[in-house]
């Protein structure tokens, strides 16, 4: 018994006001990036509308040749849950091109707190 008391207490992470905020902020960011790229970046989209989304979204824009996709990441902070050492978190966006830059595949977001157990 001791034993889980112990572990609850040790996991037990307290979230001020501004965490929330944070974390809240972040969760509504990652659900209106997620809205959003299923809408504007649809397949057949063109290579100057997909790095316009980027930059509007303030997501750094790179290009792998060797997956042939567009790429962002950028490292903000949310509000970490019990198991994370920080509120550090990272929030991304890949959408796989043709060769002229035209969308082929349905975008991916993807969103992670960074130092978690």
């Amino acid at each position: 018994m001791v034993g889980y008391v112990l572990f609850g207490w040790m996991s037990y992470r307290y979230q001020s006001t501004d965490c929330k905020e944070r974390g809240k902020a972040y969760g509504i960011r990652v659900e209106r990036l997620k809205r959003d790229a299923r809408i504007t970046l649809r397949i057949g989209t063109h290579q100057e509308d997909v790095i316009r989304f980027f930059q509007e979204n303030g997501l750094p824009v790179s290009f792998d040749k060797g997956l042939s996709e567009y790429e962002g990441t950028i490292y903000t902070k949310g509000c970490g849950p019990a198991g994370c050492g920080s509120d550090d978190a990272l929030l991304g966006l890949r959408v796989k091109v043709d060769s002229t830059g035209t969308v082929v595949g349905e975008p991916v977001v993807g969103a992670l707190y960074t130092n978690c157990l």
